[in-house]
């Protein structure tokens, strides 16, 4: 990564990119533009790197030689590993407040479970799984404010 006349470049596959990142609020929303091509995610800090959601793929990011800190440009990754084929990311269908959490990581649920409920609208929409499967990861809190196709959780 350096500092070029149009800002941030990256190297990828010895190629280089132009790069422009902003956070959206303090919700772990970023927004991520290479070479002119807009892109959004979710980053979230973990032990030695961050936990990076684009659309419905999830992936784990190992940072080199980096202390725990904010969520950045996750610079110079040593590895992006996908979640396992069959893995499931739940996004939330609305904008709204978590207000109840059913599962917590490791809960084994069946299609048709209640997960989590968002008020959204002074009504409460109970999110229901889809199929069953094993909670890996719970992303919010209750109380916490979410936007549409914010990533809820991770079954597998």
């Amino acid at each position: 990564m350096e500092e070029g006349p149009k800002g941030l470049r990256v190297r990828v596959n010895n190629r280089w990119h132009t790069i422009s990142l902003k956070q959206i609020g303090h919700t772990g929303l970023f927004s991520l533009i290479v070479d002119n091509c807009p892109h959004e995610f979710f980053a979230e800090e973990r032990s030695g790197g961050f936990d990076i959601v684009i659309g419905s793929r999830a992936y784990s990011v190992l940072l080199e030689g980096r202390e725990r800190r904010a969520p950045s440009l996750p610079a110079k990754a040593l590895a992006a590993e996908p979640t396992k084929a069959g893995d499931w990311l739940v996004l939330s269908p609305m904008m709204g407040i978590v207000k109840e959490i059913y599962v917590s990581k490791g809960d084994t649920v069946k299609a048709g479970d209640t997960l989590i409920v968002i008020e959204a609208m002074k009504m409460n929409n109970d999110l229901k799984a889809q199929r069953s499967g094993r909670v890996q990861r719970v992303y919010v809190s209750p109380d916490e404010r979410v936007e549409q196709g914010r990533a809820l959780l991770l079954l597998g």
